[in-house]
């Protein structure tokens, strides 16, 4: 059952493959609401985080619909955002009052749109970065990528990642490589900042590789803050329900996190977590 169920994942993968422009500068094309404050900076106790992969960008209005429910019961302060286009990132930031910061990592051909990952925020963010992950998928040479910036929220400076890593349709060996390079820079960083948060989507289809994906971090001083949140994804008519999204963080201690599981903006839930300083 679980070969069928990789070869059936890793065939949808194959053939989903789209025709992509890859942009290899470190430094561009890159969007932002540049630097303003928008919400109140006074100090806080704690920080609420959501990532969420919002399949191609596709159901954006409906996210923000989804989005401003949850922000009526807690206002949140940083979303983590895959599988976006700036067009998604503008509309979502204008509906909930947000800056942002978005890097695309390719051109989709098909879809006509870019593609990749951002950081929404009642803070501001300053130096971004494109952290470009290594290897490409051999069916179009897509490479994945990971969003950077520095939140600046409730008098804090907190160094924040948006990760998209590859499915199965690349080798474990070289996805594994991919959460080193994310790891090793956190690790690298990690001196210059008491606070740094690392989510996204990591595209753990299994539990072997999740638990994988998990050591790596966790035996490199970084917090699994989700835990205990279960599935945080859909696939296959509900038939494969696995841990792709996670939240990996130093300087916080997890108060609460799930998956808002009643979410129909996307084939992955957004998961939510509250942080404390």
């Amino acid at each position: 059952m679980k070969f069928n169920l990789f070869l059936i994942i890793f065939l949808i993968s194959l053939f989903s493959c789209r025709a992509l422009n890859f942009y290899g500068d470190a430094d561009k094309p890159l969007f932002n609401s540049e630097k303003k404050e928008i919400a109140n900076t006074e100090p806080s106790d704690s920080l609420n985080v959501v990532t969420f992969n919002i399949k191609k960008a596709r159901k954006i209005e409906l996210a923000i619909s989804e989005m401003k429910q949850l922000e009526k019961k807690t206002p949140i302060d940083i979303y983590l955002l895959q599988e976006m286009n700036e067009g998604g990132v503008e509309a979502i930031a204008r509906g909930l009052s947000l800056n942002y910061l978005y890097i695309p990592i390719a051109y989709d051909k098909s879809d006509k749109k870019n593609i990749g990952n951002a950081i929404l925020t009642k803070g501001t963010i300053e130096h971004p970065e494109k952290l470009i992950l290594p290897h490409a998928k051999w069916q179009n040479q897509q490479r994945r990528s990971v969003t950077i910036g520095e939140v600046n929220i409730h008098q804090k400076k907190i160094l924040v990642f948006s990760v998209h890593t590859e499915t199965v349709a690349m080798s474990r060996k070289m996805r594994g490589d991919q959460i080193d390079s994310v790891v090793h820079y956190g690790q690298q960083e990690s001196s210059h900042y008491q606070y740094v948060l690392i989510g996204g989507d990591f595209n753990t289809a299994f539990p072997k590789y999740s638990r994988s994906v998990v050591n790596k971090f966790c035996s490199n001083g970084f917090e699994w803050q989700t835990s205990k949140v279960g599935s945080t994804a859909k696939a296959m008519m509900g038939l494969v329900t696995p841990i792709n999204d996670y939240l990996f963080s130093r300087g916080f201690v997890c108060v609460n996190a799930y998956a808002i599981r009643d979410s129909k903006s996307s084939d992955h839930y957004p998961v939510f977590a509250t942080l404390r300083y």
